[in-house]
């Protein structure tokens, strides 16, 4: 570990001087801007002015389309560069076409550029503005309202219009996630979003609870599915069933992810235990008998597969609390 004595130049001023390896080898001359951010332990981190080529990126796409070029452009995305810079020696339209649409679906790029051969994708979205708290509440109501308007669609089995809302919806969920995903790669790779308004142990976790909010919706979007696909009226038992299970599912994704951001474990403990024994009432929507048709058959499986999933994603996320809950803790021993 290197050391430095800290003196005091003024009447007011202390300054320390910079190990002299790190400062040639981050270009630091006299004049140079570092920026100084203070975590919550009080350590503080010294970062340079990254330059634009630092978070650049050249893409030859060749004759990429479809999920295999939108996939590409996600984990450039996701990887926190400012700039993408498409390119293929014959860029067709269907290609531009893709390129439009992924830019659509992602907060924040913009194309900036389009020419015969190449398209300039640039972020837009300051650091700075990047709030993973924020998206996580936001993607908890997108997702709560997706569960109510999909067993809504289900149960009155007319509502052709609310199941494909919902299904639309779950695209918003997407952009969200990834949004939470791309901010704590820019926290590991630049430093650049303040450490006082959330440090990398918060970020990740929330980063996994989004990606458990996304996972529910998805389940929402196949209940919405099954609403448009079957044509059949539920049984009054297996109505009731579901209601209630809706409020459940509802309640406990607000609870987990307050929980989660008042770093609560003992609540979540408490949540844990009480989902495990409602699975046990999930699992009597599977019971068939002889006077229901294939249909409803069918469906009662798919729901209850849904549902268990959806309560095991909701689990997790009291998991990441409780984990959250110790590692902050040790944060504070340290």
């Amino acid at each position: 570990m290197d050391t430095r004595k800290v003196q005091r130049t003024g009447k007011s001023t202390f300054i320390v001087s910079l190990p002299k390896i790190w400062a040639t080898k981050n270009g630091i001359a006299a004049g140079s801007i570092v920026y100084i951010n203070q975590g919550d332990n009080g350590a503080l981190t010294l970062s340079t002015d990254r330059s634009e080529r630092d978070l650049r990126v050249k893409l030859d796409i060749g004759e990429k389309t479809g999920d295999d070029l939108i996939r590409d452009i996600i984990g450039c995305y996701v990887g926190g560069y400012r700039i993408i810079e498409v390119t293929s020696p014959h860029m067709s339209s269907a290609q531009k076409k893709d390129l439009h649409q992924i830019v659509n679906k992602l907060i924040g790029p913009e194309i900036l550029e389009e020419t015969i051969n190449k398209v300039v994708i640039q972020d837009l979205l300051s650091s700075e503005e990047l709030q993973s708290e924020k998206a996580l509440r936001r993607i908890r109501t997108v997702v709560k309202s997706m569960i109510h308007d999909s067993f809504t669609s289900l149960l009155n089995n007319n509502q052709d219009e609310l199941a494909m809302d919902v299904i639309q919806r779950d695209d918003d969920v997407d952009r969200l996630n990834l949004l939470i995903s791309r901010q704590f790669t820019e926290i590991l790779r630049t430093g650049s979003v303040k450490q006082e308004t959330q440090n990398p142990i918060h970020a990740f976790n929330y980063m996994q609870a989004a990606s458990n909010l996304e996972r529910i919706a998805d389940h929402a979007h196949r209940i919405a599915q099954i609403a448009r696909e079957y044509n059949c009226t539920l049984a009054d038992d297996l109505k009731e069933e579901l209601m209630d299970m809706e409020v459940q599912l509802c309640g406990f994704i607000d609870d987990a992810i307050s929980y989660l951001l008042q770093t609560n474990s003992d609540k979540a403990n408490e949540m844990i235990d009480l989902i495990r024994e409602i699975q046990k009432s999930a699992a009597r929507i599977t019971v068939t008998s002889d006077s229901l048709g294939k249909s409803e058959m069918l469906e009662r499986l798919v729901l209850a597969a849904s549902l268990e999933r959806m309560f095991d994603y909701i689990m997790n996320i009291g998991e990441l609390t409780i984990n959250l809950s110790h590692s902050t803790k040790q944060a504070e021993k340290g």
